[in-house]
């Protein structure tokens, strides 16, 4: 009977907390500063300041809450919950911090303006890596542009991951003014290994004006055949986008090498389209009329990503009836070839394409596939959102 009675009681304790729990995230959530109480010092104070505030896993929640449906607050409630992730951002656990850092990303730019000051200190003098990172991707999804030195300075961390985070940062927000610093970290990486930073670096340049001057360094760094062949094909991809026809040669000597990767060639042959060289038109037709007297199932589906590539960088290239082959591809039975034939119908904005297209995008067994025919749909009608 003790037991059961014992049980009971607790029972009643936990109900009563959860309640407690339950009401400190409704009153943080709408910024109602709630007084609390304990046994040394019974006095007043805001929600957020207590123990319970951000720590507890019921309010990762909130962040899950979806915008529309929110309860708008008051001018009044806006002001407190602004000065309380004030004091969160300087005085928080690295926890609430990084909770914080999220909440800026929906909480009312015009009540915010005190709240991105502090942004520069976390991310310059914060020793926290994990806090630099989280300052970084919030400078970012603001589109902080007025942060573009600390975020270029972030650059001589010591960490590859904050830096990665830089990078990601300056290509979303295309600070042309950092190509000369990532030409410096590239010039340091070793091209022999494959690393997250000097991929995205390589790819990064190739998305800013400023990127054109690695042309030289990258070719050189492309020609070594000790370089790593994904780091290869990723400077293929940047010849491509920069549209240099200084690279046609070294693309057309690529894609002519039966010897080189396949990715390689493939990648070369998209880039010769983009670069607009017409001197590759004859070439790439010969190279595709010998890849399609290939016989054996195990070598036509090694040069399938070749054939794909091929007739799209002809498309490209003005050479309309070569169509016909992505639209045969964007019907295969491999889920694979479907989603490169149709990125490739997207990339060359082929509006003949969008009736099948559009089929794709609802009909497609594959949800995979459905999502690139609506991507290669937004490319084709120029609606692909911004990111």
């Amino acid at each position: 009977m003790h037991s059961i009675a014992k049980l009971k009681s607790l029972k009643k304790k936990i109900a009563s907390y959860r309640l407690t729990k339950i009401f400190v995230i409704f009153v943080f959530f709408f910024g109602i500063s709630l007084p609390t109480f304990s046994q040394k010092n019974p006095e007043k104070q805001d929600a957020v300041d207590s123990e319970k505030s951000l720590e507890d896993s019921e309010n990762k929640e909130i962040s899950k809450i979806k915008k529309p449906n929110e309860k708008k607050l008051t001018p009044e409630q806006l002001t407190k919950k602004k000065e309380i992730l004030e004091k969160i951002l300087k005085f928080g656990s690295t926890k609430e911090r990084k909770e914080a850092l999220r909440e800026l990303w929906n909480f009312p730019k015009e009540y915010s303006s005190d709240l991105y000051k502090v942004l520069p200190e976390l991310l310059n003098e914060d020793p926290d890596i994990s806090i630099k990172i989280a300052t970084i991707k919030t400078i970012s999804e603001l589109e902080l542009t007025s942060e573009n030195k600390s975020i270029i300075n972030s650059l001589s961390n010591e960490s590859d991951d904050v830096k990665e985070a830089a990078v990601y940062a300056i290509h979303k927000l295309k600070i042309d003014e950092a190509c000369t610093n990532l030409l410096d970290i590239l010039k340091s990486k070793d091209f022999s290994k494959n690393t997250n930073l000097t991929s995205s670096i390589i790819s990064t340049l190739g998305e800013l004006p400023g990127g054109k001057n690695a042309y030289q360094f990258l070719e050189a760094k492309f020609i070594d055949k000790t370089s790593n062949a994904d780091i290869r094909a990723q400077i293929v991809l940047f010849f491509g986008k920069i549209k240099d026809l200084r690279s046609e040669k070294i693309l057309l000597e690529a894609v002519e090498n039966e010897d080189e990767e396949i990715v390689i060639r493939a990648y070369s042959m998209n880039s010769l389209g983009k670069i607009n060289s017409q001197s590759s038109i004859a070439p790439l037709k010969k190279i595709l009329k010998k890849i399609k007297e290939v016989k054996g199932k195990a070598e036509i589906k090694k040069y399938s990503p070749l054939k794909i590539y091929g007739i799209s960088a002809l498309a490209l290239l003005g050479d309309k009836d070569i169509l016909k082959e992505l639209f045969v591809y964007a019907k295969d039975d491999d889920t694979n070839v479907r989603i490169r034939a149709i990125k490739q119908l997207g990339e060359i904005k082929s509006k003949e394409a969008l009736e099948l297209l559009e089929y794709k995008a609802k009909r497609d067994p594959s949800p995979k596939v459905q999502a690139a025919a609506k991507k290669a749909i937004e490319e084709i009608n120029g609606t692909t959102e911004k990111k």
